[in-house]
């Protein structure tokens, strides 16, 4: 298991733009290549940014995306053009008037391909 030494950026584009999206280190829990080609990432987000990330890859899978990142196992860089070939999204808890606040979460699994 390997987590990120930086912050995730993801760019991809939307209705014509660049958009990015990035997830900073402390929310990366796995990051596992099963070949050279073949990349996992298992991301936790929690607080008022969710959202962004459920709208960035809900609906994406075929997309292409630029990623750069370092591993912090090997300090290999990952800087590159991927496919978005599945993905799991969950949303977790969320705000209520309970006593007993939980923050919202959102979990996201993500298979990439290398382009």
């Amino acid at each position: 298991m390997a987590v990120v030494k930086e912050p995730i950026i993801f760019s991809r584009e939307i209705n014509g733009l660049n958009v990015d999206l990035i997830i900073p280190e402390v929310f990366v829990k796995d990051l596992h290549f099963t070949t050279p080609e073949h990349m996992m990432l298992m991301i936790r987000v929690t607080g008022p940014d969710t959202g962004k990330v459920m709208d960035f890859f809900e609906d994406a899978e075929d997309e292409v995306f630029n990623i750069e990142t370092v591993e912090s196992k090997d300090e290999r860089e990952i800087n590159g053009k991927y496919i978005l070939t599945d993905s799991y999204i969950d949303e977790g808890p969320q705000l209520s008037v309970d006593i007993d606040i939980e923050p919202e979460m959102v979990r996201v699994i993500l298979d990439f391909i290398a382009k």
